[in-house]
């Protein structure tokens, strides 16, 4: 399930359920902090929370701050800054250096943050999006949906990688090994383990003309080769999406660490990263698809 229907899905029940909470959404970071501006959580009267602003130590002090919050029902700006040496702030003690502007909605069943109201899936595209208070413009974001991946093979190593992938808040499609799939383009990735070369042949032809930006071969690298040899023109022409043999060299051995070698070089690749260590990345290391309006 994707973040941000996990939130709105949790604003519904307690709601439903007669019970208030606040809706919070990071609007600015500066620094070193576990999340960016865009992440959001929910927390209900009774401290309970869903989502992540942080590592979890922003969301117990939170915890034990919403009740005068959701009393008023008024929103409100707050910060967070962990960047002094003695990293103390409000009793805690935050691993990262840097600082969070947070923007606080309480809510009940008559006061409904905007987010639960108007938010609205556009298909595959990404949700252009504004939050707003007090006239100001606080955050603008694009909101990407949820990622989704065929997977075609019905053996047991196939398992593992939909169960990391769904973990990973990914949608998972499994197809069974010879059955190929009616609309390929709606899917951010392909991950063929058949077992069978006549199938996998069929489903390259099928899936590397297609839109799919990534597509995953299980098998050694001499197979790979032998089905590209055997495919079709138009799938030749993009064998740079491609990967064969599939995952990053984690050094996996079982079908668990094999899938999480899969999942992880889909990650890298629709992001456009290598895979490589993050202390040897001279840039930042996340990606700013929103933009703080402070």
């Amino acid at each position: 399930m994707h973040e941000i229907d996990r939130v709105l899905a949790t604003v519904r029940r307690i709601v439903d359920e007669g019970r208030r909470g606040v809706l919070i959404t990071i609007i600015s970071t500066t620094g070193s902090t576990y999340r960016r501006a865009g992440a959001r959580a929910v927390i209900d009267e009774h401290g309970n929370a869903t989502g992540m602003v942080s590592g979890g130590c922003v969301e117990r002090d939170l915890a034990e701050r919403v009740r005068p919050w959701i009393d008023d029902l008024q929103p409100r700006l707050i910060s967070y800054d962990a960047t002094r040496s003695t990293d103390i702030l409000f009793g805690l003690g935050l691993g990262c250096r840097g600082t969070m502007e947070l923007f606080i909605e309480p809510f009940d069943a008559a006061h409904l943050p905007p987010l639960a109201v108007d938010f609205r899936w556009n298909g595959r595209e990404p949700v252009a999006r504004t939050t707003t208070f007090e006239g100001r413009t606080l955050l603008v974001e694009s909101i990407r949906p949820q990622r989704s991946l065929a997977l075609f093979g019905s053996g047991a190593d196939a398992d593992p990688v939909l169960q990391i992938a769904e973990q990973a808040g990914w949608r998972v499609t499994r197809f069974p090994s010879r059955q190929l799939p009616p609309d390929p383009d709606a899917f951010d990735a392909a991950v063929v383990m058949t077992h069978n070369f006549l199938t996998d042949l069929a489903l390259l032809d099928v899936l590397l003309p297609s839109a799919v930006p990534y597509v995953g071969l299980l098998g050694p690298k001499r197979r790979g080769d032998e089905l590209l040899a055997q495919a079709s023109d138009a799938a030749r022409a993009q064998r740079s999406k491609l990967h064969s043999p599939i995952g990053l060299d984690l050094g996996g051995e079982t079908p668990e660490e094999i899938a999480l070698s899969i999942v992880a070089e889909i990650q890298a690749v629709l992001h456009r990263r290598r895979g490589g260590p993050l202390q040897e990345r001279d840039a930042a290391i996340h990606d700013h698809e929103t933009v703080a309006c402070l």
